[in-house]
Order: structure tokens, then C-alpha cells, then sequence
């Protein structure tokens, strides 16, 4: 590999790291919002979540998932489970009388 190529790789790589994410944008909200305690729970719970899916790829979960099927759709559907308990929570919250406008 040229060292030009080099360069603008590890470039542009430094720069999507310092840039914030919806992450570093999510712990500054509520830490604003609601205060440091809760900022500090929401840093502790992505920090949690990012060192449970670096730990699950070293360990080969992406394997195991292709070599059982099942397992993959038991993932999947709770996932998807997931994902609309907090749809409807969020419409609920919406919903409340007081709900702050964004």
C-alpha cells in the first residue's frame, strides 16, 4: 500500500473518530436535560452494550448464529420484540398530557 493511501486512511479514520455520534449526541442531551447522575447511567449502559457486542465478535457469536440457524431467529424475534416495546412506550410517553415538544 502507498503511504498516501496510508495517510488518508488512518486520516479519515482519526476524523470519523472524534466526530461525535448519536452516542456522545445521546449522553449530552440527558446530562443536560436531566443531570449528571443520569448522563453518567446512559455513558455506563452504551459502554455496557458496545463491550457486550466486542466481546460476543471475538468470541464468534456471528459463527455460532450462521451455524444454527435457530439460534439467529430466536435473536431476531426478540429483537424485533424489542424493538416494539419501545415504539409503543415512546407513542405512550408522546401521548401524555405535558409531553414536551422538541
Amino acid at each position: 500500500m502507498e503511504n498516501v493511501n496510508l495517510i488518508l486512511i488512518l486520516g479519515a479514520g482519526l476524523l470519523a473518530a472524534c466526530s461525535p455520534g448519536p452516542a456522545t449526541l445521546t449522553i449530552a442531551g440527558t446530562a443536560m436535560q436531566r443531570g449528571r447522575a443520569a448522563g453518567l447511567a446512559v455513558a455506563a449502559g452504551i459502554s455496557s452494550g458496545s463491550l457486550i457486542w466486542s466481546v460476543s465478535a471475538a468470541f464468534g457469536l456471528g459463527a455460532v448464529m450462521l451455524a444454527n440457524a435457530w439460534i439467529f431467529e430466536v435473536v431476531r424475534y426478540f429483537g424485533a420484540a424489542y424493538l416494539m416495546y419501545l415504539a409503543l412506550r415512546s407513542a405512550r410517553s408522546a401521548l401524555r398530557p405535558g409531553a414536551p415538544e422538541l
